[in-house]
């Protein structure tokens, strides 16, 4: 497969083409890391990664990040494409979220959550699920963190933009950037946190416009 990417590559280069980029994406995982370390190796034409019919919304995604994943950790690639049997639309928010989890490219919203326990003061999983679903629209790079207890939240809280940790009695600690800043009922938390990040959003794309437009007045 390198042997045929790097020979159809020749045939550009002598018809004085050199602008272009090489994928050889295979359905194999250990097969298309070893092919795009080779051509790495063999070439410094752009590569577009991409583990070709992955499969399903779960399986395909576990294997692209794998794949993927261990190609764009050690440098190699310059643009993916996640190949699913499944909305397109999940490719991207894929796509997105494996180059969030590499530090290669910071978008929306990352929530960091516990897999929940005996300890939860409250529902963690259908609490993250609503949260991720109505923060899906936030676009500036942000943190939150969602913890069902204080054992582990206040550690994490304090790492995030935003942390919410729960306490007894249906009284829980919200944390900002970091620092402990207010109590919150049950019934409030997913409408509260959603208003904060909002909040939070607006306030860093404000001081971005601010510092462009002083940038540009220089």
């Amino acid at each position: 497969m390198v042997e045929s990417a790097l020979n159809h590559a020749k045939i550009l280069e002598d018809n004085d083409f050199f602008e272009f980029k090489i994928s050889c994406k295979a359905s194999d995982v250990f097969l298309a890391v070893a092919a795009y370390q080779q051509l790495a190796e063999a070439c410094d034409y752009p590569l577009h990664l991409g583990i070709t019919e992955a499969g399903g919304l779960r399986s395909g995604t576990v294997k692209s990040s794998i794949g993927l994943g261990m190609l764009l950790w050690a440098g190699i690639g310059d643009t993916i494409r996640v190949s699913l049997s499944a909305d397109p639309v999940e490719e991207v928010k894929v796509g997105f979220e494996m180059l969030k989890s590499l530090g290669l490219r910071r978008r929306g919203v990352t929530v960091i959550s516990c897999p929940s326990c005996a300890r939860q003061q409250f529902e963690v999983i259908k609490t993250v699920e609503r949260l991720e679903e109505r923060l899906a629209h936030i676009t500036t790079p942000l943190t939150v963190s969602v913890i069902g207890c204080v054992v582990n939240g206040p550690g994490e809280a304090r790492e995030t933009d935003i942390g919410f940790t729960g306490g007894g009695n249906g009284t829980h600690q919200v944390y900002i950037s970091g620092l402990t800043d207010h109590r919150l009922k049950d019934a409030d938390i997913v409408d509260h946190l959603v208003e904060l990040v909002e909040k939070k959003a607006a306030q860093i794309e404000a001081a971005r416009q601010g510092e462009a437009a002083l940038a540009a007045a220089q």
